[in-house]
């Protein structure tokens, strides 16, 4: 199996967009659904995507390169001995990132109580494209669905978001508000305002929290 660039549409960067909106989604409204807590999270430079149906995925944006590999446990491949191998005929630096960083949060442990990474589908790219050994087809198959979302265009994205969560017109404009000095500050930390944090809108501290937690994941801070 060879590489092949899947969408020349998309890049790292673009991605990395759809990522940040989703998080800030989630961070939003986790103090209104806790239970969906497990859903979106960062750790570093690894997006990590979770659903409650046997989905996950992460991906790590690392220096140049995007690198992303998920699991459906719902989707059975017998064509690839090992996980790494979804990353036949990468670059050396993305074969890297992907055994250091990516794979390790998509551990499983086998009978022997071994632990070794797996996964169903893979993607690598820069700022130029998205390659994969699989086709488009697959890699929804094998979890790229998970994605959905972020990889709409941004204006599309906020409708979706705003139905999965059910948000009210404040919390998509504080989303949107969000989202742009995020994308276009990707450096500097941000800190919502006191009116900000009520938008969000629920009161029990426990809930509240968690939502402080998803946001200082993506470097944005409420003012206390």
């Amino acid at each position: 199996m060879k590489p092949v660039i899947i969408n020349n549409q998309l890049n790292k960067n673009i991605i990395w967009n759809g990522c940040i909106l989703a998080s800030i989604a989630h961070a939003i409204m986790v103090a209104q659904y806790p239970e969906l807590s497990y859903e979106h999270s960062w750790d570093g430079e690894n997006y990590n995507i979770v659903d409650g149906s046997g989905g996950r995925g992460t991906i790590t944006f690392k220096d140049k390169y995007l690198v992303g590999a998920f699991r459906n446990e719902n989707f059975t491949r017998t064509d690839i001995p090992a996980a790494i191998d979804l990353f036949m005929g990468a670059p050396k630096e993305v074969l890297e990132i992907a055994e250091n960083e990516t794979l390790e949060y998509l551990l499983e442990e086998d009978e022997d109580g071994t632990a070794s990474p797996s996964a169903t589908t893979a993607f690598w790219g820069d700022n130029d494209s998205i390659t994969s050994i699989d086709s488009i087809v697959k890699i929804v198959q094998g979890g790229g669905y998970l994605l959905e979302r972020q990889f709409m265009e941004s204006d599309s994205a906020f409708e979706s978001w705003r139905d999965y969560y059910e948000m009210t017109s404040e919390q998509v404009e504080l989303l949107k508000s969000i989202y742009d000095r995020k994308v276009n500050n990707t450096d500097e930390n941000i800190t919502l305002t006191k009116r900000e944090i009520e938008i969000i809108g629920k009161e029990s501290p426990e809930d509240l929290s968690e939502s402080m937690a998803s946001f200082e994941e993506i470097g944005v801070y409420w003012n206390k």
